[in-house]
């Protein structure tokens, strides 16, 4: 006998919203990936994360934020391009299977949205266009991109044309959809408020692509949008306070390189010192940074700037860091050095 029941038609993939996310990512998003999902579907669109697996896998309850979870096989060459490309792939295939499906947005699992709702208004701002990204100018930067359905379908077939070649480590993502977008004569919009690189910045006024210092943009009023690893990545190097914890799965240490367990120590005891060691460790060359021990940054703890000048990263006390010119510096070991030799060089 078979029984008939309403619950069978779970097994088939529907949805009631006109717009679906793939989210894309890999084990570099890890540390971030939960409170993004969660975020994600805070929109009321269908959700797919299409993951790249290089080396790490996420906890089961991360993969059961999203309505579907996809792994794309093991690839090689160019591992960061081409895995974006099949991730778009393999989400693609998921899409294509709900018929109302009327817009897709592609995002990036290290950026997120604090006012997901706010999808209809970028939907509004799109109009008649195919595509909209967070950021374009030659440019069309795959961060946060809209496309309306047919020209995702289109920029979906284009990509399994160009897998079926070698992918060169300089293909990149921006590389294909600018080539996609050119060839097939895609009607773009352009967001009205770009993020642009800070006054006083060596790029002070151009483009942004990775909102590394949190900008005002159309992106960030409508969406609350955020790039969290463009602005980890920069803060370390700028000697910035990094994004705040609660979009860290600070849970999940094994997530993290040891660098970044500096600024999980920052997190758990708001004791500088750890901060000040994260700037020391995350300077931009190699020859600048410097792994000296907590005491270094004083006996005890601090928890306010009152002591920076003195107490703060070895390239801030010895007035060779300009955040402007950070690249340019080369630090000389301070009198310190002989003091921690030991510990520096575990000897």
């Amino acid at each position: 006998m078979v029984v008939e029941s309403n619950r069978y038609k779970e097994n088939i993939i529907t949805s009631d919203s006109e717009i679906a996310i793939i989210v894309t990512s890999w084990d570099g998003h890890l540390m971030f990936l939960r409170q993004t999902l969660i975020n994600y579907m805070k929109s009321k669109a269908y959700v797919v994360c299409s993951y790249d697996a290089r080396s790490k896998s996420p906890p089961s309850d991360v993969m059961e934020i999203p309505h579907s979870f996809v792994f794309k096989h093991k690839t090689y060459g160019a591992t960061k391009r081409t895995g974006w490309l099949w991730d778009i792939v393999y989400g693609a295939d998921v899409i294509n299977s709900i018929s109302n499906i009327k817009y897709v947005f592609c995002v990036n699992s290290d950026c997120i949205w604090d006012k997901p709702d706010g999808l209809k208004d970028i939907i509004d701002l799109l109009g008649n266009a195919d595509l909209m990204a967070s950021s374009i100018n030659s440019t069309i930067h795959t961060a946060s991109m809209i496309f309306k359905v047919d020209a995702f379908k289109s920029f979906n077939n284009y990509i399994k044309q160009k897998l079926d070649n070698m992918v060169p480590e300089s293909f990149s993502p921006e590389v294909v959809i600018r080539d996609w977008a050119s060839e097939n004569n895609i009607k773009k919009q352009i967001p009205p408020i770009q993020a642009k690189f800070p006054e006083g910045h060596r790029y002070g006024g151009r483009v942004d692509h990775y909102s590394c210092y949190h900008q005002d943009s159309t992106w960030k009023r409508l969406l609350g949008f955020r790039n969290l690893g463009g602005e980890l990545r920069h803060c370390s190097l700028e000697h910035l306070e990094p994004p705040p914890k609660k979009y860290f799965d600070v849970s999940q240490k094994k997530y993290y390189t040891s660098h970044e367990h500096v600024m999980l120590d920052y997190f758990e005891t708001d004791d500088r010192r750890w901060l000040y060691k994260f700037w020391a460790e995350g300077e931009d060359s190699f020859w600048n940074r410097r792994y000296y021990p907590l005491e270094y940054y004083g006996d005890n703890p601090l928890y306010d700037d009152s002591k920076r000048k003195e107490l703060g990263p070895p390239s801030e006390r010895l007035g060779h860091f300009d955040r402007t010119k950070y690249e340019s510096f080369i630090l000389k070991d301070d009198e310190y050095y002989e003091k921690w030799k030991k510990f520096i060089n575990k000897e």
